[in-house]
């Protein structure tokens, strides 16, 4: 690589399938908007923004000290947010997503992170700059198994938007 800073965030991967399945929902849509391309298809964990380079081994050791547990994440909400923003969300977040969620919070900014001041909003988006909020001819239901989490940089040329996985950490599989 041969940049000085790389704009990074945490976030879930969504299996192919998933991705696809989302793709295909979302084009019946007819959305006015910019669509986020279905090989960048995520859920946001934690946005970090652009760091240096030499930063990278830090999160990669602050990835691997999260101990999280697998759960199944079900979207089924259609959500619109600031900005034309529309996205898939869940009416009831899992418990093992907001403590994922909320051990990144803390340990980044215990690190030095600046993050978002927000709450956590569990989110999947869709499309950006969307003028006129979609009605869809059948709600969503999407679910997968949530059982690992990436540090991914984002990166722009001519041809569009790529977010590269860096590093990924499994979530494991919780005892009975």
């Amino acid at each position: 690589m041969n940049v000085k800073n790389l704009r990074l965030f945490f976030g879930l991967p969504l299996p192919h399938r998933q991705a696809e399945a989302i793709d295909r929902w979302r084009r019946e849509l007819g959305l006015d908007g910019r669509p986020v391309a279905r090989r960048n298809l995520h859920l946001t964990l934690a946005f970090l923004g652009s760091h240096p380079l030499e930063r990278l081994a830090e999160l990669q050791c602050l990835g691997e000290g999260i101990r999280g547990n697998a759960f199944e994440m079900k979207l089924d909400r259609l959500e619109t947010g600031r900005h034309g923003l529309v996205c898939l969300g869940t009416g009831q977040a899992p418990e093992a997503l907001l403590q994922l969620a909320g051990e990144l919070q803390r340990l980044l900014r215990g690190a030095g992170y600046a993050l978002d001041e927000r709450a956590f909003w569990p989110h999947l988006t869709l499309a950006r700059d969307c003028r006129n909020p979609p009605l869809p001819a059948s709600p969503p239901d999407f679910r997968w198994r949530a059982e690992r989490f990436v540090l991914f940089h984002s990166t722009s040329d001519a041809h569009g938007t790529l977010y590269r996985p860096l590093f990924h950490w499994p979530l494991v599989m919780p005892e009975r």
